[in-house]
């Protein structure tokens, strides 16, 4: 070879895409977003089915923390966001993905797919259910429900999806109904006493193997196991404050009320502060989630006169100590999203974890 000849320059897109796909299924999907905007070959292979198959032969099952807000310039739909990282940096950024034309209230995670629930469109009350597969980012349509719902409580409980009001004129006939995800089948599940239903307002969430709900209007508490009701006693200790967030780690039951995070002692039946954290310094919407074995907390926050909002966000790794209290440690905290211009934030809505492959 010349001394001045050149070497023919050589890049990644020259490999097959066998040998693409093994290299992309080693990126974690944080990344994927980004990399879907180099080439129309990487945009395509990133939704194949193919890469899934390939990072479930490496086992490389991971996390991904999803975020839906509502904007100013469309408040009728929400609009979803991946946790990334910043270009060139370790810091976490919130990135857009595709969202439904869809103001659905209620959200379900069930294994790699995320259910969007009810809603509504121009003052229309929706039945629809679409579903996201977080693996591909794309949407479905599923079986709709059978009463349409505006602003339903929902919560998941071995496979099945519990939808809970959401609309007015409901009897304790329709008041609540499930999804199986395995049959694709929607039936109503009658509930023991009319005390629970006649409000707008409800919470619920799985812990113990069952599925709580809270009626705000009446302030009780009813609980549901193995197809069962049964009054429930949380309600007086704290449980069904508005505006709460909640989560459960390790069949432990978190709140977050006033910026101040607290856990449930079923012993003492009551709500004790969960030590290490100080008071978070937001002025909005707090968000708590489960990532694996640890919290996240998402918070609004006003950062000058002009009302732009920040959102942060903060990992917080949890450790029961042999006394009975239970400690969290801030792992990293950061601002992972400033509205401004065509972005300004009208409200942090949801905040969920899917685990995907």
């Amino acid at each position: 070879m010349d001394d001045g000849e050149e070497l023919p320059v050589k890049t990644i897109l020259m490999l097959h895409d066998d040998l693409i796909l093994n290299c992309l299924a080693r990126v974690s999907r944080s990344n994927h977003p980004t990399l879907s905007l180099v080439c129309k070959r990487f945009h395509s292979l990133l939704a194949s089915v193919e890469l899934y198959q390939t990072r479930t032969l490496l086992g490389r099952t991971e996390r991904c923390f999803y975020v839906c807000l509502r904007l100013r310039t469309d408040s009728k739909q929400l609009h979803w966001f991946i946790l990334g990282q910043r270009q060139y940096s370790s810091r976490k950024i919130l990135v857009q993905i595709l969202s439904p034309n869809s103001t659905s209230a209620g959200i379900a995670v069930v294994g790699p797919n995320i259910d969007a629930i009810g809603g509504g469109i121009k003052s229309n009350t929706l039945s629809s259910v679409m579903v996201m597969d977080s693996r591909s980012h794309t949407w479905r349509e599923a079986p709709s429900m059978r009463v349409p719902r505006m602003f339903p409580s929902v919560c998941t409980l071995d496979g099945k999806i519990y939808v809970m009001g959401g609309c007015d004129n409901l009897d304790s006939m329709n008041w609540m109904e499930v999804f199986d995800t395995k049959t694709q089948t929607w039936e109503f599940l009658q509930i023991p006493s009319e005390e629970i239903f006649g409000g707008s307002a409800y919470e619920s969430v799985r812990y113990e193997g069952t599925v709580y709900v809270w009626s705000e209007k009446k302030d009780v508490t009813y609980k549901l196991h193995e197809g069962r009701w049964s009054a429930a006693d949380m309600s007086a200790n704290g449980w069904g404050w508005p505006g709460t967030s909640y989560c459960v780690i390790e069949n432990v039951l978190y709140s977050c009320f006033v910026h101040k995070i607290r856990w449930y002692d079923p012993k003492e039946r009551v709500w004790t502060p969960l030590k290490g954290l100080p008071s978070l310094p937001c002025n909005g919407h707090v968000k708590l989630a489960v990532y694996g074995e640890k919290m996240v907390i998402l918070w609004e926050k006003y950062v000058d006169v002009d009302e732009k909002k920040m959102i942060w966000c903060a990992e917080i790794a949890i450790k029961k100590r042999q006394n009975g209290e239970i400690w969290g440690t801030v792992e990293w905290f950061d601002n992972v999203f400033m509205s401004n211009g065509p972005n300004a934030l009208m409200g942090l809505v949801h905040a969920l974890t899917s685990t995907v492959w």
